[in-house]
C-alpha cells in the first residue's frame, strides 16, 4: 500500500528534523516537484486562476500576467555564473526565447543550477498562490478605484507592497526580492516601449514589403549573386548598408550577421517546402528588426511633443494612438495609461538625441 501525500518544503524540512518523527521519515520517500520555470506558463496559471475565482469581470492588459509570472520565476531559478548570462536572460532562455545565433546553452545552464542550488532549481522561491493573491487584491483595488482594468504597474505595486506581510517569504530574501521587481519593472517599461512604438509607427504593408527586400538581399548574399533595383531595375550585388540598418535593430554585431543571415534563410526555406508564403509577422526576430527599422524611418514624423503634454494632443491623434494599442488588446484606458507611462519616455528618449 502507498499512501501519496503533498506538502511545501518548509514544513518537510520541520518534520525531517523532528526526532519524534524518525519512524515515519523511514517510511517516506520524497519526490521533489518544483515550480513552474517558465514565465509564460506561469502567467497561464494565474489565467486559468482568474477563469475560475470569485472575482469582478475585468479587462486585464497585455504583459500583466506574463510579467507577474516572471517574477515569480525570477525567485525560483539560480543565478548564473560565469557573467556571460545573468538572471534575466536566462528566465528568457528557460521560456524558449532563444534563437540560433544566441550563445545561450540551456541544457549547461540547468546542469550548473543542478550543482549549486542547495535542494534543486525550482523548490524554493514565491509560489503561484502568494502572486494568485496579490494579483486578485489589485483587481480589487482597481475595480475599488472605478479602473475596470488591470495593468502590470497595480500588479507590481502590490506585490511590491505585500512582500514583506506574507509568512512564507524569508526576510533575508526580501532585499533580493525587491531587486528582481526592479528587474520586471525594466523589462516591462521596454516591452510597453514597444507596444507604444507599435502604435505610432506601424504599417503592416511597409514591413511586408520591407521584409521581401530584406529577404532578397539576404538570398542574393548568401548565393553569391545579384538582386534587382527597385528604382533602375538593373542587377546589382546585395545591399550591405541597408541589410545591416535592419540586423542593428537587434543588435546583431558584425562578426554575427552571416550567422542571424543564415538563421532566416534557413526559415524561409523551411517554410516554402511546406508550401507557406513569407510571411515576417511569423518570426518574431524579424518581425521587431522591421519594426524598429521602421520606427526609425517615420519617427521624425511624430509629435514627440504632443505625447508628452497632453494639452499639444489633439484628439485625432490622440484617438488614433489608443486605437493602434486597443488592437495590440489594450482596453480604451489601459491604452490611455500606457501612453502615458511609456509614451512619455519614448518622447524623452527621442527629444533628447
Amino acid at each position: 500500500q502507498v499512501i501519496v501525500g503533498r506538502t511545501n518544503m518548509p514544513e518537510y524540512k520541520d518534520k525531517k528534523g523532528d526526532e519524534k518523527m524518525e519512524a515515519f521519515n523511514d517510511r517516506t520517500k520524497r519526490i521533489d516537484f518544483p515550480y513552474v520555470l517558465q514565465y509564460e506558463e506561469e502567467g497561464e496559471i494565474y489565467r486559468k486562476m482568474l477563469r475560475t475565482a470569485d472575482l469582478p469581470d475585468i479587462h486585464v492588459e497585455p504583459h500583466t500576467l506574463e510579467m507577474a509570472g516572471l517574477f515569480g520565476v525570477l525567485t525560483r531559478i539560480e543565478e548564473p555564473s560565469g557573467g556571460q548570462v545573468d538572471l534575466l536572460q536566462k528566465a528568457k532562455a528557460y521560456n524558449g526565447e532563444i534563437d540560433d545565433a544566441d550563445d545561450v546553452d540551456v541544457k549547461k545552464l540547468r546542469e550548473e543550477a543542478r550543482e549549486t542550488a542547495e535542494i534543486g532549481e525550482g523548490m524554493e522561491g514565491v509560489s503561484p498562490r502568494f502572486i494568485g493573491d496579490e494579483i486578485a487584491e489589485a483587481i480589487m483595488d482597481s475595480m475599488h478605484r472605478s479602473r475596470e482594468f488591470l495593468s502590470p504597474l497595480t500588479t507590481f505595486n502590490h506585490l511590491e507592497g505585500n512582500l514583506e506581510n506574507h509568512g512564507s517569504i524569508p526576510e533575508d530574501r526580501f532585499e533580493t526580492y525587491y531587486r528582481y521587481l526592479e528587474v520586471v519593472r525594466g523589462e516591462y517599461k521596454e516591452r510597453a516601449i514597444e507596444d507604444v512604438r507599435h502604435a505610432l509607427a506601424y504599417d503592416l504593408d511597409e514591413i511586408q514589403r520591407q521584409g521581401e527586400k530584406y529577404m532578397d538581399h539576404v538570398m542574393a548574399y548568401i548565393d553569391d549573386d545579384t538582386v534587382e533595383d527597385e528604382i533602375t531595375g538593373r542587377e546589382q550585388g546585395p545591399d550591405e548598408t541597408f541589410l545591416r540598418s535592419v540586423e542593428k535593430r537587434l543588435d546583431v554585431p558584425e562578426d554575427r550577421k552571416d550567422d542571424f543571415r543564415q538563421e532566416v534563410s534557413n526559415w524561409v526555406s523551411r517554410r516554402a517546402r511546406e508550401g507557406q508564403a513569407f510571411d515576417p509577422q511569423d518570426n518574431d526576430r524579424l518581425r521587431r528588426a522591421l519594426e524598429r527599422k521602421l520606427w526609425e524611418d517615420k519617427k521624425h514624423n511624430i509629435n514627440f511633443s504632443a505625447l508628452v503634454s497632453s494639452g499639444e494632443m489633439d484628439d485625432e491623434e490622440r484617438n488614433s494612438w489608443v486605437e493602434a494599442l486597443i488592437e495590440q488588446g489594450y482596453s480604451r484606458e489601459g491604452a490611455k495609461e500606457v501612453l502615458e507611462f511609456a509614451g512619455a519616455e519614448v518622447a524623452k528618449a527621442e527629444i533628447e538625441t
